[in-house]
């Protein structure tokens, strides 16, 4: 009980200081205004402040859904907002303060976090905590997580599969986190420490090891379907479409597989290592080979399209438009048939990014907890890239009165 009101102390002292700090961060230069970004087809969809001190707390990092932003502190505070508003959904601790930990996933209604020895649920909407969980090993990567599954890598090697409704039961009866092992579904042991994390793709789970292999197993008994070597470490973060696998290997190359089978479908050679995960939008893989600029890649046959050399990191992209990153922490917006540069905004303070194959919103961030959604002007409804059928219908317009913004938007 101790414990619970120290965290709740915490939380609302953090909470104080994060709205001090609110007004002061929306004050600085950093913020770029709206005749700024008008020059560059773009508006600021809203801002807001991630619940932490920054005083002695920074955002590490900053990730994203169709529906949510997940601001996640050293310190080990969550914080999401709704995509689209900018509102304040919840602020949580999890874990210990400081705990080593793993950039949160997302299911339909979970948000997962593994830090320390432990992997954390919550309700992505509301913050409130579903089960923790003990590892039985120490994780070397964010989870993988599906409706029915929660999977993850580990140092010795190991990939688990938990059963999702099996924890809850378990949590439910208060039998966690002592009977954790009792949820686990299957154990598959690879070459060397799981080094991406898992990967769902119909009924196989993929992840990558740092002996250079590609693994993908049976995701309800963990069995072997395919096993794709590479001469290589591989440490990048798998991309994937509908059909295809996309694995970066530190032998400079990228490989397009079929996830059906692991049969090879072809291969870009970079020059240099690919340290970034590449980004799939529609008929495009975008690769960033260190110290290489920004490739665009045919999905079909990984033939060039084009390469901007400026640009060293993939932040988002609509039907036109591409945003990146440069060593300047600008970002840049690039022409997505050609890739040249149509404009450059000074945002260096704001360090912390989403690499969105989810939407085409922009979400970057201080690491003090300032964070900000960048979007096309005139695209009140984002579009879908990832999972396009998730794409709600749009509302019938009306002549109604417009709705005031939320207290979150500029």
């Amino acid at each position: 009980m101790t414990r619970m009101l120290s965290r709740v102390l915490l939380i609302v002292i953090c909470a104080g200081l994060a709205e001090t700090a609110y007004g002061q961060l929306g004050r600085q230069s950093s913020l770029p205004t709206q005749r700024e970004l008008e020059r560059f087809g773009l508006e600021r969809g809203w801002w807001s402040q991630a619940t932490l001190n920054p005083a002695n707390d920074r955002l590490v990092y900053l990730t994203a859904d169709e529906e949510n932003v997940y601001a996640q502190s050293r310190g080990g505070i969550v914080t999401a907002f709704d995509a689209e508003s900018g509102k304040r959904l919840w602020a949580r601790l999890l874990g210990p303060a400081d705990a080593p930990s793993f950039p949160a996933v997302t299911n339909a209604d979970q948000l997962l976090v593994a830090t320390g020895m432990n992997m954390y649920a919550v309700n992505k909407f509301n913050g409130r905590l579903l089960w923790r969980l003990n590892l039985p090993h120490h994780p070397t990567t964010s989870p993988g997580v599906s409706d029915k599954h929660a999977f993850i890598g580990t140092l010795d090697g190991s990939a688990y599969a938990f059963n999702l409704a099996t924890i809850r039961q378990l949590f439910q009866d208060q039998l966690l986190p002592e009977w954790s092992d009792v949820s686990t579904v299957w154990r598959f042991r690879a070459g060397g420490a799981v080094s991406s994390p898992p990967v769902t793709s119909g009924l196989q789970v993929n992840f990558t090891s740092e002996d250079g292999s590609l693994y993908s197993v049976d995701v309800n008994d963990g069995s072997l379907r395919f096993q794709f070597e590479t001469n290589g470490a591989i440490r990048t973060p798998i991309a994937r479409n509908q059909d295809s696998l996309f694995v970066a290997s530190e032998d400079v190359r990228l490989f397009s597989i079929n996830s059906q089978n692991g049969k090879l479908r072809w291969t870009f050679i970079s020059g240099t290592p690919i340290l970034k995960e590449p980004q799939v939008i529609g008929q495009q893989v975008f690769v960033t080979p260190q110290m290489g600029g920004l490739y665009a890649l045919d999905t079909f046959n990984g033939s060039v399209q084009w390469h901007q050399t400026r640009a060293t990191e993939f932040l988002a992209a609509t039907t036109d438009s591409l945003f990146a990153s440069d060593d300047l922490g600008h970002v840049l917006v690039l022409s997505r048939n050609d890739g040249a540069i149509t404009g450059a905004i000074p945002m260096r303070g704001m360090s912390v990014r989403v690499n969105n194959d989810r939407t085409d919103r922009v979400y970057i961030a201080c690491p003090t907890g300032l964070v900000i959604c960048l979007r096309q002007r005139g695209s009140e409804f984002p579009t879908y890239h990832l999972f396009p059928d998730r794409q709600p219908m749009l509302p019938e317009f009306s002549d109604d009165a417009p709705v005031e913004p939320s207290e979150a938007s500029p």
